[in-house]
């Protein structure tokens, strides 16, 4: 049987893989937005460094370099998900 601890650090797993999507996702819109010379860049800019913080605490609470692995994995698979979703919602244009 799993302990609260293991299930926690468990679950920042998938906090970070999503988080690495969702930041994968914004920071494209915000390198979209400078672009297009719009506005809303500032809008992505401010909101750029908040979209990380579900993840901080994850990485800097590992403990050992399994667990620093671990996260760099779960980061990658995120970040290239958002990558293949903002791919292929451009290539649909």
């Amino acid at each position: 049987m799993e302990t609260k601890e293991t299930e926690v650090k468990q679950r920042g797993y998938y906090v970070v893989c999503l988080s690495a999507f969702v930041l994968e996702c914004a920071s494209t819109m915000y390198i979209s937005t400078v672009g297009d010379r719009s506005i809303w860049m500032v809008f992505f800019a401010m909101i750029g460094p908040f979209l990380g913080l579900p993840f901080v605490g994850y990485i800097i609470e590992a403990k050992n370099w399994n667990q620093r692995i671990k996260l760099a994995f779960f980061s990658s698979i995120g970040y290239g998900l958002g990558a293949i979703l903002i791919y292929v919602l451009n290539t649909k244009q």
